[in-house]
């Protein structure tokens, strides 16, 4: 006999809560912003109850907060911000050492392309952002771990709606496009500790980039 194969469909709970968080994440819901269950019920066209259960999942992760009888984006301190920026660094570097030895001619080829493409995006930050996370994270799945992937993701998505904040200047992304230009060359290179160098450089820059344009 066949086995059956179930397949999951999304529950609203499950939908609301994806598009929340992709609100979170690209700034259209930004650190700090108040959020109304009603306002996201009807923005969605939901009950509330879909909106209530997104929202807890949300706080288990780290995204929103419940502070008495209102809900907040969450808006982390300069202290965690430098705790989290220093995790990225200590995973990306051990992520980049795993990767390196299965990036060959065919992947660098890859990676030239995705960092053309972000510079003809600069006039649009939001884009951007979303092409250098593409970027990085092509570069990781050659390690070909999912549990650093899977990792790596869980601590971007803490900082990804400050990135939207480091985005807005262009003097930084054409700095950041320098470096993303760099690390194909090391990687061409055989350069492996001036890639290593080079990676941690690169997320410090962009913590302290980060604090700087904190309120």
């Amino acid at each position: 006999m066949d086995q059956k194969e179930i397949v999951a469909v999304p529950t609203l709970a499950q939908e609301v809560y994806t598009r929340i968080r992709e609100s979170i994440m690209n700034g259209d819901l930004v650190p700090g912003e108040k959020i109304s269950i009603r306002k996201m019920a009807e923005r969605y066209g939901v009950s509330t109850m879909p909106v209530r259960e997104a929202l807890n999942k949300l706080q288990s992760e780290g995204f929103v907060r419940f502070e008495r009888r209102s809900i907040y984006v969450s808006q982390l301190s300069a202290k965690e911000l430098v705790e989290i920026f220093q995790i990225r660094i200590n995973l990306e570097r051990m992520a980049m050492e795993w990767s390196y030895p299965n990036i060959g001619e065919k992947e660098i080829e890859e990676l030239t392309k995705m960092v053309i493409k972000m510079d003809q995006s600069i006039p649009s930050p939001i884009e951007w952002n979303g092409l250098n996370k593409q970027f990085h994270t092509k570069i990781y799945s050659y390690s070909t771990s999912k549990p650093m992937l899977e990792m790596l993701n869980a601590v971007w998505g803490r900082v990804d709606p400050y990135m939207n904040i480091y985005s807005t200047s262009s003097y930084y992304l054409s700095l950041s496009q320098k470096e993303h230009y760099q690390m194909i060359d090391y990687m061409r290179k055989k350069e492996i500790d001036l890639l290593l160098e080079l990676t941690t450089n690169h997320i410090q820059k962009t913590c302290n980039a980060v604090l700087e344009k904190l309120p």
